[in-house]
Parts: C-alpha cells; sequence; structure tokens
C-alpha cells in the first residue's frame, strides 16, 4: 500500500511509493501511458504537500479480480478503470473524469468495403442485426451484453483485428480516443473507420485506490483539482493527437447517435 519511506532526515517529508501494475516500457499510443502520464501529474503538484513520491511497478495484471484483489490486499495501489457499482466494496473511485467525456463514446472499425450496411442502420434494433468483436475481459463488454448486442469475444487484442478482417464479425468498437491510431496502422488490412454512427452510453474513467488508503486517495483528489484549476490537465490531454482528434469529431455532431445504457452506473457523472 502507498506508504511514506521513514530514512529520511527530521523535518524532510518521507517519500511515497506508490505501486502500480504495468508495463515498464510503453509508447505514447499506449492507454496506460497517458494514465501513467496524469498520475504522475497529480502527484507531482502534491509534493509541496504531501512529499516526494516514487512509482514502483509490479507485473502486469490485466483489469481483472486478480487486480483487484491485489489493491484490496494493499499489495498494489492503484488503478484505473470505468467506473462500475459492483467493483469490490474495498475499492473506492477518485471521481475526477481522466478521459473527460471521451470514454462516454465509440466508433466502429469495420471492413472498408462494408459502409453501404452501416449507413442503412438507424436505431439499436438495426444494429443487432450485426455482430461486434470485443474483448472478452473488456468492462464494455458486459454494456454491449445488457443492450442486446450481438458479440464475438476474444482473450487477444490484436487477434480481433484478424477476425475483423477476416469477417469472424462485422464491427470492432472502439473509444473515439483510442480509434486514430488504429485506423492507420490496419489500413492495409482493408480496415477502415465507420463514417456515420457513434455509440454514447455513461462510462467515466477514474483512479480505483483501496479505502483505508486515505493518504494516497486524498493526494490524487487534490493533484487532479490542481491540475485542472491550473491548466495543466488540459495541456497534458491536448499533447495526445487522437484525444484532440476525438474531441473535434464529437463538436461536430454529424453522426447517427445510439445510446446505449450502462446499468453498472448508477450515479450522476462527475
Amino acid at each position: 500500500m502507498a506508504s511514506p519511506l521513514n530514512s529520511l532526515a527530521d523535518g524532510a517529508k518521507p517519500v511515497m511509493t506508490v505501486v502500480i501494475s504495468r508495463e515498464k516500457k510503453l509508447t505514447p499510443d499506449h492507454d496506460d501511458y497517458y494514465f501513467s502520464k496524469v498520475l504522475e501529474l497529480a502527484l507531482t503538484k502534491t509534493v509541496p504537500t504531501h512529499g516526494p513520491y516514487r512509482i514502483k511497478l509490479v507485473q502486469v495484471m490485466p483489469i481483472t479480480n486478480r487486480l483487484l484483489r491485489e489493491i484490496e490486499l494493499g499489495r498494489v495501489d492503484i488503478t484505473w478503470m470505468p467506473y462500475n457499482i459492483n467493483a469490490p466494496a474495498r475499492l473506492m473511485p477518485i471521481k475526477i473524469r481522466l478521459l473527460k467525456n471521451l470514454s462516454d463514446h465509440r466508433v466502429f472499425l469495420i471492413r472498408a468495403d462494408d459502409q453501404a450496411r452501416f449507413s442503412k442502420v438507424k436505431t439499436i434494433e438495426d444494429l443487432r442485426s450485426l455482430r461486434g468483436g470485443i474483448g472478452s475481459h473488456w468492462p464494455d463488454r458486459i454494456v454491449m451484453e445488457e443492450n442486446g448486442l450481438p458479440l464475438v469475444l476474444s482473450l487477444s487484442y490484436f487477434n480481433l483485428f484478424k477476425m475483423l478482417a477476416s469477417s469472424r464479425f462485422d464491427y470492432y468498437s472502439r473509444g473515439v480516443h483510442q480509434v486514430l491510431p488504429e485506423v492507420s496502422a490496419y489500413a492495409d488490412k482493408g480496415l477502415a473507420l465507420e463514417q456515420e454512427l457513434l455509440l454514447r452510453y455513461e462510462n467515466p474513467v477514474y483512479f480505483y485506490v483501496n479505502k483505508s488508503n486515505t493518504l494516497l486517495a486524498e493526494r490524487l483528489s487534490l493533484g487532479m483539482k490542481i491540475a485542472l484549476e491550473d491548466g495543466s490537465f488540459d495541456a497534458l490531454f491536448h499533447q495526445f493527437e487522437n484525444f484532440a482528434w476525438a474531441e473535434t469529431m464529437l463538436k461536430q455532431g454529424d453522426r447517427r447517435v445510439i445510446p446505449l445504457s450502462n446499468f453498472s452506473f448508477s450515479e450522476a457523472p462527475q
């Protein structure tokens, strides 16, 4: 559990060690790269009030019961994930949206020659006639299933692109903040961004910590609020081209929105 090291001179603030489950080397297009930068920003903003910090990396664990259990046990300090009312009771979210409203919206990767099929989709009933692909352990899977959307599942993120290209399913739904680099990466496989549709449901992404880890919770909440007020959160956010593209696309408002219900989200958005 995030805790101070006590081997410092009298009067000096101790170093807080924050343990996270993450790969050691990340490229900027990896989701964890951005969230790690936000975490560092919040911790850095609170060095004057809470002292120095260091981040300790442990083996990668997908956001599954195992990782959440590690946070419950205090062996990992923090993760980031969409809000879920069914999260373990000992975990709590820091209710500041890490992706603003981008995580509330999804678009589709499709086979490039299939756009005409999707141009006919006007309602969720129309969409139910098509099959989507999604990661078997992703939180969005639950939302899709609760809304009656047929799915083909895979444990592998990368295999889903191959499965789409080989017509195993009809579309691969992606967060608007994720899709831009994927469009470029898989254009030579015959995949393209669907041009007319947008899924929307409440899906805020938060930091999660152990409820008893009040020092870290308070520090993150304060650090995020400072970063929001002084503009440094926005400055970091807009360093990512895919985020800026997504914000522009949403502001244009020229896609047909298909609203979904998220039964795991029970509170007003923060």
